[in-house]
């Protein structure tokens, strides 16, 4: 309850004072008016000097402003010691046209009549920094430089930054006038920017701005084009693709995945335009992703999809086509079901043991050493000139 009466009385106080500050004021003539007033300015101060009324029945001074567009005048200090004869009136505005008088009052309340009215201008905004400049094609960064300011009053620099079309907004305070540069750090590849830059006094007064500069981070290199991957290799894919003509080149990427669902994990890193992947499977599928990376570690985007490649299969196994006795002999004979056949086996199973023919390079076995009344089974298998082996074909049956 005290806290609650507590507030109220501030609240009644505050009220008060601003009824008292702000109503009309009795004016006594017999109050000495403020006459020479002398003011000198700055960016955004007035300083004030008058003439000492120490002898006078009075307390203190009012000062009122008016800016040039205003026709009354605001009050906008209480001076309460009538022997002061300075006052400064801060956080003005650079360039503008102010009006200023001055009144003295006693311990009444009463005011003298109106002083006499000065006219003064504060002095421009510092000009622009002298020089400016963004550097681009930086990894993932712009780096803008300058000239410091010339001007002593300058106590740092204020960075701006808007996409195109857009807004500026404060990114970076710079400190210390000899300060000349700034780094822009973390943007991602190829972002464009504008740029301009504040000198800040040690009253914290804004230059005019400088120059307004576009820049943009260092793009991605290119994409590499025409992978091709081989399909016809014994234990290994060999992977090929257009040489880039980037200037910045450092060396290529190489993803592989065992499947075109499953993620890429780096393979080989190399400068050439071609690799070599070893691969121990027969007909082993692979997937792979190829990139560049140039001299400042930006990597070019990655395809949306891979490219396949196999290592060489088995060659297709033949099909039998026939089994049939002669008087020489059981003939066998088969065709192709794949070009890369070179030579060829046949498996005889029946009799006392199996027997092996190897080495038959026509599509057909005459077999004279089948045995009359025993039924034989016969399979072929194609060997290609690499030395694999297909799997076995149909089986057939035949009794001599």
């Amino acid at each position: 309850m005290k806290i609650f009466h507590l507030k109220i009385c501030l609240i009644a106080l505050i009220l008060s004072f601003s009824a008292v500050y702000s109503k009309d004021l009795a004016v006594n003539e017999s109050l000495p008016r403020v006459e020479n007033l002398k003011v000198l300015s700055d960016m955004s101060n007035v300083g004030f000097e008058w003439d000492p009324l120490y002898a006078d029945n009075i307390e203190g001074f009012y000062l009122y402003r008016a800016e040039e567009a205003q026709s009354e005048f605001k009050r906008v200090a209480i001076i309460k010691d009538k022997f002061q004869t300075h006052y400064v009136d801060t956080k003005l505005k650079p360039n503008t046209k102010y009006r200023y008088m001055m009144k003295s009052f006693n311990k009444q309340g009463h005011i003298s009549q109106d002083g006499e009215i000065v006219e003064i201008y504060t002095t421009p905004r510092l000009e622009a920094i002298p020089f400016v400049q963004v550097l681009t094609n930086l990894p993932n960064r712009i780096k803008i430089i300058w000239r410091p300011h010339p001007d002593n009053r300058v106590s740092h620099y204020i960075v701006e930054r808007a996409r195109i079309n857009k807004e500026f907004e404060k990114i970076a305070e710079v400190k210390n006038r000899l300060s000349a540069e700034f780094i822009d750090s973390g943007l991602k590849s190829n972002e464009n920017f504008n740029y301009r830059i504040y000198a800040v006094t040690f009253d914290k007064i804004l230059s005019e701005p400088s120059e307004i500069l576009s820049s943009a981070s260092k793009a991605l290199p290119p994409q590499v084009e025409n992978v091709r991957a081989s399909t016809d290799e014994l234990s290994k894919i060999t992977l090929t693709w257009d040489k880039t003509n980037y200037d910045d080149f450092a060396y290529y990427k190489i993803y592989a995945a065992s499947s075109s669902f499953l993620p890429y994990t780096l393979l080989a890193k190399t400068e050439q335009n071609s690799y070599e992947d070893v691969v121990d499977s027969v007909g082993q599928s692979k997937y792979y992703k190829i990139t560049i990376v140039d001299k400042d570690g930006l990597e070019s985007p990655s395809p949306k999809s891979g490219v396949e490649g196999r290592t060489l299969n088995l060659p297709a196994a033949p099909t039998v086509t026939s089994a049939r006795s002669t008087s020489e002999g059981i003939v066998v004979e088969w065709i192709d079901n794949d070009a890369r056949a070179v030579e060829y086996e046949v498996i005889r199973y029946g009799g006392e043991k199996n027997a092996i023919f190897k080495g038959i390079k026509e599509k057909r076995l005459k077999d004279t050493k089948a045995l009359a009344g025993i039924e034989y089974k016969y399979e072929v298998i194609a060997i290609d000139s690499a030395g694999l082996r297909s799997k076995v074909s149909n089986r057939v049956k035949a009794t001599q």
